[in-house]
């Protein structure tokens, strides 16, 4: 037998109908963790904050977020003896390293860490020198200009929508220094 009241909610004393004088004096909320890191954007499927991978193709097609969100986990399979995962691996800890983040690696030596690979700069530079070269005409297969570049179509899709504020500044002619959300590694 229990001498325990039951079905009675447990409360301070309040009235939990009026609000708490203390919920009026409470300062404005911070920005959110995911606004406040750098690296980290919100998903142009959901919103929901992503990163980087460090592979700016990988990004591109993952779910449609344009990076991997945070909080999941990626797994890669290989078949035989290629070294993609660890590959990868390494450009997602370089992108880490370079975005300010805490990376943890277990399980492997120092040695692994001193071979990440070098900073090359925003992957955003790549794809302009692609963009030069695009313009200039094709002298030899000269048919086959108007198709464009192989791998194209993904990275243009998945581009995200511009927000209000990137908008607003470029409408007032100014420009939005945002920092670089993918970067482009050298792993020679």
């Amino acid at each position: 037998m229990s001498f325990r009241k039951r079905n009675i909610g447990l409360s301070s004393g309040a009235s939990r109908d009026s609000p708490s004088p203390t919920a009026a004096q409470q300062p404005p909320a911070a920005p959110s963790a995911a606004e406040s890191l750098s690296g980290v954007r919100p998903s142009p499927d959901d919103g929901r904050p992503t990163t980087s991978t460090g592979a700016r193709s990988l990004d591109n097609l993952l779910a449609g977020h344009a990076g991997l969100p945070l909080g999941k986990i990626l797994l890669i399979e290989e078949n035989g003896t290629t070294d993609f995962a660890g590959t990868l691996l390494r450009y997602y800890a370089a992108e880490g390293v370079v975005q300010d983040h805490k990376v943890h690696v277990i399980g492997i030596g120092e040695q692994w860490g001193r071979s990440l690979p070098g900073l090359v700069g925003p992957a955003d530079l790549l794809e302009d020198k692609v963009d030069r070269r695009k313009e200039e005409k094709m002298k030899i297969a000269w048919r086959y200009e108007r198709l464009g570049e192989f791998g194209t179509g993904i990275a243009g899709s998945r581009a995200p929508a511009p927000t209000a504020d990137k908008t607003a500044a470029a409408a007032d002619g100014g420009a939005v220094n945002q920092p670089a959300f993918c970067h482009a590694f050298d792993l020679t």
